[in-house]
């Protein structure tokens, strides 16, 4: 009798400890799938905006473009950059000139839309830290002559006047987008709300235009933008 209550004892501690094992196990193994969620490098997506070439080439100006990207580093995070060119002509009131230059933005985009099985589409929120080097070429402006009877502004005979080497500094605050029309094919539209930071001026002229930033006014250092984009998804593990 004494022989079969230590089996007995023997197999409920061997259950016991088999029991205590298994949920160990599993313990670790779904810290491990949380560990794992906190940093899901999932995917990278690289294209272009369709806004610069359209707009360019209704203007008449050599081939501006922006090239853009983004990788998901977690569920809803995502690091995102925008590389572009400009060669732009530009006519104000009294004064017209080419703007060239170069402009890059770093920065994120945090996913709000929770997306059904299956889908893989954003409604986003962002910001951007943004450079730019360019220069301005006048071609043609008005002068103002205190000589002048009716009129004092007076159009110029005068060389073109290049201004090298100046740059802009902003920030933008970013929402938009991205619907996946194809597999790994997303259509993306965007609003950008840009606050200027610092830029250099050349003497006895301001910057009307900075590359990236668009228009900049005396009376403020608010601009916006927006864009369109066309972007091809790389996949770094398969959909589930």
């Amino acid at each position: 009798m004494k022989k079969k209550q230590i089996y007995l004892f023997i197999i409920s501690i061997i259950f016991s400890l088999n029991s205590l094992f298994s949920q160990t196990e599993n313990i670790d193994s779904d810290s491990l799938i949380k560990k794992y969620k906190l940093f899901n490098i999932n995917k990278l997506r690289l294209g272009i905006d369709l806004s610069n070439p359209i707009r360019s080439s209704s203007n008449d100006d050599n081939l501006n473009y922006e090239i853009v990207g983004d990788l998901q580093i977690t569920d809803n995070l995502y690091l995102a950059t925008e590389y572009g060119s400009t060669d732009r002509y530009i006519e104000d009131e009294n004064i017209n000139f080419n703007s060239i230059g170069k402009y890059l933005k770093i920065g994120f985009d945090f996913n709000m839309f929770n997306n059904w099985v299956g889908m893989d589409n954003s409604i986003y929120i962002g910001l951007r830290y943004a450079s730019s080097s360019f220069s301005n070429i006048l071609t043609s402006y008005t002068i103002r002559s205190s000589d002048a009877y009716f009129s004092n502004l007076v159009d110029n005979d005068f060389e073109n006047i290049t201004h090298n080497n100046l740059n802009g500094n902003w920030f933008e605050i970013v929402t938009g987008v991205k619907v996946e029309t194809f597999k790994n094919i997303y259509l993306g539209v965007s609003l950008r709300l840009n606050k200027l930071l610092s830029d250099s001026k050349p003497s006895n002229f301001d910057n009307l235009f900075i590359p990236g930033f668009n228009k900049v006014t005396d009376d403020n250092t608010w601009g916006s933008g927006f864009n369109y984009t066309l972007t091809y998804s790389i996949p770094f593990k398969k959909k589930k």
